[in-house]
């Protein structure tokens, strides 16, 4: 599976895990705490010292479908039952986690120094051994293994090897400046092969060595975790946290109400504004990392290949029209890199590039002998695909464009969109932690540089600068060359066209501290908050 195309790690768990980890991407370092362009500074609530206790009550409207952490239907439970080479954060860049340092040797090759106190839980068949480094090799081989496995690890790992117990080496083919996404990635993690061998799967048995243990999992009510009293950190300072399957997300806003669940995720203003006059709690904005996109596949439609025709719908599109239905106002503009990183393209310029002009489109169209255009839309029966599609229906019927909408079942939909099988579709992209995706995904084959990505356009000057900044490693190197390839990309008029990035907001009793409200919730591997009800 491209990782560019799967939905967003909220779209199909909901806003409960979503406010406290999923999958993230990060780019590469040397050391510890590095920061890649586009992560935020941490904005905390730190209040007084940490207290230890309480169990943090969440609630989601979807199913819990497995807990196996290398699947895409268990990412979101992850990184809190297990650990990682390292942790590839949204709140202070690039960490260690099982890593306790890490070097780049000659661009090629990485050596990863491991600290020697991590430890599977005391549970049957690991009893608390010792986590060493063979256990990563060994997980990477499975995780490699499995449907929907990250192609980068086949375009861009040699080899890998375990010196000794405490040392793990990478070795790339060419020099790889996002190579931490792959063992910083929640899809990383590390487990017990002993594990898997006497389970068969991990969907509903996790034993790891992360911050929290799995108490009681069930798929269609819930899951209970609580601390790992054998992790290798002071935090997590919580007791537990449990996780309650509601299907309806107006219970959820009553019961967050009610004060029975602590926090409460919302993907709009109005959804926001259902719970702001909560006494005793506290709604913070953030820019969310997800944005959506109009993918036109030239692959399937001949006239997508015609510049002409991209840059008639780009100027018939009313972005503006999008973010007031979809999200209140509430979204900015984004360009080939959204706003939500800073190898963005500055705002303004964003903004003229895309300017509305429908008798402009129209005269493209002309030009290019399609005025009668008439097109397939493809869309899944999900979140506000459908209300996306009318919008962009709409404003292509101005410029003389029809657009057949086509919807699907959610799960036959991103099978065809992912084997390339639609003439055009609109989505939205995963909350991606770096902007290598955003780039890449502009690339004639993809991030993953597959024929089934390929989009029927092709543009060597593009797919060159795209190549070299995957290939640097500093990544205040890759700033001017990724602002150099977007203007490209805007002249280009897709084949992806992308559209807007909204905020997003959390709810939270005022009881919960020092947590950092982002499109990862509480920050992606972050486990230092507690409760305090004085």
């Amino acid at each position: 599976m491209s990782s560019e195309t799967r939905l967003s790690r909220r779209r199909f768990l909901g806003s409960a895990l979503a406010g406290m980890g999923a999958a993230g991407l990060v780019a590469a370092g040397c050391g510890g705490g590095e920061k890649e362009p586009g992560t935020p500074e941490a904005v905390e609530t730190r209040e007084g010292e940490p207290k230890r206790g309480g169990t943090l009550r969440v609630a989601t409207t979807a199913t819990i479908i497995s807990l196996d952490p290398h699947t895409v239907a268990g990412v979101s439970v992850a990184p809190y039952l297990y650990s990682y080479v390292v942790h590839a954060t949204d709140w202070q860049g690039t960490v260690g986690d099982l890593a306790e340092s890490w070097e780049v040797v000659d661009e090629l090759d990485w050596i990863f120094k491991l600290r020697g106190d991590a430890r599977f839980q005391d549970a049957p068949p690991v009893s608390g051994r010792p986590l060493v480094a063979e256990d990563i090799r060994l997980s990477i081989d499975r995780a490699k293994s499995l449907p929907g496995a990250s192609e980068s690890w086949g375009q861009w790992l040699e080899s890998y090897a375990t010196p000794d117990a405490k040392t793990f080496t990478l070795r790339t083919k060419t020099p790889y400046g996002y190579l931490l996404m792959l063992v910083g990635s929640p899809m990383s993690a590390v487990v017990p092969m002993e594990a898997v061998e006497e389970f068969g799967d991990l969907r509903t048995n996790a034993i790891g060595s992360g911050p929290f243990m799995v108490k009681v999992y069930s798929r269609d009510q819930g899951l209970e975790m609580v601390r790992n009293p054998t992790y290798y950190h002071e935090f997590p300072y919580i007791d537990g946290i449990g996780v309650k399957v509601i299907p309806d997300e107006s219970s959820i806003q009553a019961a967050f109400r009610a004060g029975s669940i602590d926090v409460y995720g919302a993907d709009n203003r109005l959804k926001a504004d259902a719970v702001s006059k909560v006494g005793g709690s506290s709604i913070r904005r953030y820019l969310d990392r997800a944005y959506a996109v109009i993918r036109l596949n030239g692959s399937k439609f001949e006239a997508f290949k015609d510049q002409r025709v991209r840059e008639a719908i780009d100027l018939a599109l009313d972005r503006k029209a999008m973010i007031d239905k979809l999200h209140f106002g509430d979204a900015e503009l984004a360009g080939p890199v959204p706003p939500a990183w800073d190898t963005a393209l500055p705002a303004e310029e964003v903004a003229a590039a895309y300017e509305r002009d429908v008798a402009k489109a129209r005269r493209l169209l002309s030009a290019a002998g399609a005025e009668h255009l008439r097109f397939a839309l493809s869309i899944g029966n999900y979140g506000n695909m459908p209300d996306q599609a009318a919008i962009i229906k709409a404003n292509l019927a101005e410029a003389g464009i029809t657009v057949d909408i086509r919807p699907a079942e959610l799960g036959t939909w991103l099978e065809n969109m992912l084997l390339g099988n639609f003439e055009a579709t609109v989505f939205t992209h995963l909350d991606f932690l770096s902007d290598e995706i955003p780039l890449q995904s502009h690339h004639s084959y993809g991030s993953s540089r597959v024929e089934r990505d390929y989009l029927g356009v092709d543009d060597p000057a593009v797919d060159t600068i795209l190549d070299r900044i995957q290939q640097t490693l500093d990544p205040e190197e890759r700033r001017e060359p990724a602002w150099e390839v977007q203007r490209l990309i805007l002249k280009r008029h897709g084949p992806t066209l992308v559209l807007y990035q909204p905020y997003g907001y959390l709810a939270a009793y005022d009881y919960i501290k020092g947590y950092q409200a982002s499109a990862f919730g509480f920050g992606l591997f972050k486990y230092d908050y507690w409760i305090d009800k004085g």
